[in-house]
């Protein structure tokens, strides 16, 4: 079982906590955010983890250390994260979670997701708002659509943005991801490349609202993390 982790970006809105610091070094009460991802995976069993990195790349390496592989992502500032997807593309040959490094959540959230060849977590209490990754599901829990461009009426849920693919539906990602980039679509988001998965039906929604998680773009959701999500992650 592997892990892919986007952690190339410069998390520009969240400055000034990212001004000289990567958004996955940004401390969380008592740890950085990558360090309850990295415990999270590893209570799953997850030995093989892969950080696409970009901006301050040296300060994580200088974190993180042997503990995972490293792929660097050189033009992090003019290109989207699909991009830093397909630097990685080659490591999309195995059961895989995917997910960026901007997302607190509960480890038990992972532990749904193994239980299913391809899933993504979704929150189906949240208010569903425009921008935001948001999920139409079927009457079986199958993913139909899940896009920021998603009108939220046409939506049951927002993605948590926590995916896991079997080695199948991950090699489906990989050639899906190197298609988008050779015809030159550098500006969209990875769900783009879960397109064919979806199409065939294969991309089950599992349900995480019940525990804590968020999502850490701006400094209001850093705010927000820290008063609603925090202590609930902290409690168990």
């Amino acid at each position: 079982m592997r892990a892919i982790i986007l952690a190339a970006g410069a998390g520009t809105r969240l400055n000034p906590l990212t001004n000289g610091c990567p958004k996955c070094l940004v401390p969380i009460g008592s740890k950085n955010l990558i360090d309850y991802q990295l415990h999270a995976l590893r209570r799953a069993g997850v030995g093989d983890i892969v950080l696409v990195v970009g901006y301050e790349a040296a300060q994580i390496r200088a974190h993180c250390g042997r503990a995972v592989r490293y792929i660097e992502n050189p033009d992090y500032h003019k290109t989207n994260s699909i991009y830093s997807l397909y630097l990685a593309a080659a490591e999309l040959d195995d059961d895989t979670f995917l997910f960026n490094c901007d997302i607190l959540f509960h480890p038990r959230i992972l532990q749904r997701l193994l239980a299913h060849p391809n899933a993504v977590a979704v929150d189906s209490q949240v208010r569903r708002l425009a921008g935001e990754m948001n999920v139409a599901l079927d009457s079986q829990g199958r993913v139909l659509a899940m896009s920021k461009k998603l009108d939220p009426s046409r939506s049951q849920a927002q993605s948590v943005q926590l995916v896991k693919f079997d080695r199948e539906g991950a090699l489906s990602v990989r050639r899906e991801v190197e298609r988008l980039i050779q015809e030159q679509h550098k500006d969209v988001f990875p769900p783009s490349a879960y397109g064919p998965l979806i199409r065939q039906g294969r991309l089950l929604a599992v349900e995480a609202g019940d525990l804590p998680w968020g999502e850490i773009d701006s400094l209001e959701d850093y705010q927000r993390t820290l008063r609603e999500v925090l202590p609930r992650l902290e409690a168990g």
